[in-house]
């Protein structure tokens, strides 16, 4: 992946730290150390990406139509054809596609971080009516003005928009959840003290919780923000992500970052 060019550096750490954290999602007890290597998962492919990076592509996609709605219309009905390649979607998707959500999972339908994890990456497309675009593709799965107002803030990290003041937040002890504030605040803690995109991905896997859509976010983020420090590519486990899965939407989606940006 190595031959894709530097403005695919984001999109890449995105993929490449969702398969890194989906080894460490929700365990009963997260380890002390994070070690850098890629661990298996039972149940899972190795090395496979979750439907954080899936959901991602197919929304950067959507932003190909003339306007919000079309765009928002484009992604459903591709998330719909997607529906046999998703793994781990969340209640709120499961919800909005008419598939069946556990009884626990109900109550937070609509109010998940599934909104910040598949549209956080278009602010690297979008330059004209950011929040208009981002409001019109959450709203195809999560209604609430919570799960909204993240994934706009969000976008607009990733659009170079000044970090938000979230100084006094701690990472809570039985680890960060699906509720969007505080998954883009474990995000914004996590750029904040991590030295390159390895170290991002550690320091999310460490938070415990949804580690995965963290570790995702987080690695992605550092890497549009200081391009100069990612060493991204001196990640020793990056080989053993699946690359295959997605290699071509990656190309498609990079393709697109450059005629944004020229």
């Amino acid at each position: 992946m190595n031959s894709l060019p530097k403005a695919a550096v984001p999109l890449l750490a995105y993929a490449a730290g969702d398969a890194f954290g989906v080894y460490y999602e929700f365990l009963d007890e997260t380890p002390k150390e994070i070690p850098q290597v890629l661990l298996s998962k039972e149940g899972w492919p190795f090395g496979g990406v979750s439907d954080d990076t899936l959901l991602s592509i197919l929304t950067i996609k959507s932003l190909s139509q003339k306007t919000p709605a079309d765009a928002a219309v484009l992604f459903l009905e591709e998330l719909r054809a997607a529906i046999p390649r998703l793994r781990g979607l969340g209640p709120t998707t499961r919800s909005a596609l008419g598939l069946e959500v556990k009884v626990g999972e109900r109550g937070v339908i609509g109010e998940t971080n599934g909104a910040i994890m598949r549209t956080a990456l278009c602010g690297l497309f979008i330059k004209d009516n950011r929040d208009e675009w981002i409001k019109a593709l959450v709203e195809v799965t999560h209604k609430s003005q919570k799960a909204i107002e993240c994934a706009q803030i969000a976008a607009g990290l990733f659009a170079g928009e000044k970090f938000p003041d979230y100084s006094d937040w701690t990472p809570p002890t039985g680890g960060v959840s699906l509720d969007p504030l505080e998954t883009l605040q474990a995000v914004v803690w996590v750029v904040k003290k991590a030295n390159n995109c390895a170290d991002a991905f550690a320091l999310a896997c460490s938070l415990g919780g949804d580690t995965d859509t963290v570790a995702a976010l987080s690695g992605a983020l550092f890497a549009a923000r200081w391009p100069e420090k990612a060493d991204f590519y001196s990640i020793p486990w990056l080989n053993d992500v699946q690359w295959s899965e997605i290699e071509e939407d990656l190309r498609e989606c990079t393709q697109m970052l450059e005629q944004v940006h020229g």
